[in-house]
């Protein structure tokens, strides 16, 4: 992190996916949504610390990991 940079080395290098749940019921509501969790990269406290050459204090998060959700897809019988 002392150069607040990262190399995208792992994961997909997109979002291609098809999943079919093996216990849906049409007589049943269901909800699904999809969730992808991103590469770690540098936090703004590691560029910061690389733009202002200051040294971070012990205990302070350098790196972060975002989260996305997809809007949830509802599944209504009948509808």
């Amino acid at each position: 992190m002392a150069n607040a940079t990262y190399a995208n080395t792992i994961g997909a290098t997109e979002l291609v996916a098809t999943w079919t749940d093996p216990d849906f019921d049409p007589a049943l509501s269901a909800f699904y949504y999809g969730r992808v969790i991103e590469i770690p990269t540098p936090r703004w406290t590691a560029y910061d610390a690389k733009h202002f050459e200051a040294e971070a204090p012990e205990g302070t998060q350098m790196i972060t990991t975002e989260r996305a959700y997809t809007s949830p897809i509802w599944y209504k019988p009948g509808a």
